[in-house]
């Protein structure tokens, strides 16, 4: 039998080399895990998901934050986990301190560059995009996420009880929260393998 595909984007100044990503595929030998940078542009990067999906037979789709936003909206009809994401990036991520600036991404990235800026120009590009919620999109999150705050009660109401409360996180992924067998992650992703 095969593995499962699994596409994993990570969040806003990251890149595939992202801790998480790196931690599962060391260690999710059920998987085959893929992933590949995204930015914040949200067109361009929610269409290089779609077309990954496409071409390479993908099973599930995962990502975290900005990742995971870009999870809810890919127009794909697989499993999704959307962890902490960012529920309406024009307006949450307009109050980071990084947009404006000229800043490095946390991880090196395929295209070798290192510094980038976001601007509020550039988050007008997330006006009018819509996420596509499917019947197995599903959403973990915390009440102790420090950068988006509590966002429970809205995770609630785009995928009911396809929500899952996690005590493993605050915003960013911990070991525990990826852990096997016990991490709030691999618990949602066992679901589909």
């Amino acid at each position: 039998m095969s593995k499962k595909k699994l596409l994993y984007i990570h969040g806003f100044r990251s890149s595939a080399q992202s801790s998480t990503i790196l931690t599962i595929k060391a260690n999710y030998h059920e998987v085959e895990v893929h992933a590949f940078d995204v930015t914040h542009h949200p067109v361009e990067s929610i269409k290089k998901i779609e077309d990954y999906v496409a071409e390479h037979g993908i099973d599930i789709l995962a990502g975290t934050s900005l990742g995971g936003y870009y999870a809810l909206c890919g127009r794909v009809n697989i499993p999704k986990i959307a962890v902490n994401p960012v529920l309406n990036p024009e307006n949450s991520l307009s109050f980071l301190p990084e947009i404006g600036q000229v800043v490095e991404y946390y991880n090196p990235r395929e295209d070798g560059v290192q510094t980038f800026k976001c601007t509020l120009a550039d988050l007008d590009e997330f006006r009018g995009i819509e996420k596509h919620i499917t019947p197995v999109t599903h959403i973990i999150g915390s009440d102790k996420d420090e950068l988006l705050g509590d966002l429970r009660e809205q995770y609630k109401a785009l995928v009911g009880d396809r929500f899952q409360e996690s005590s493993q996180l605050g915003h960013r992924i911990t070991p525990e929260f990826t852990a096997i067998p016990t991490g709030d992650f691999y618990k949602v992703l066992s679901m589909f393998l």
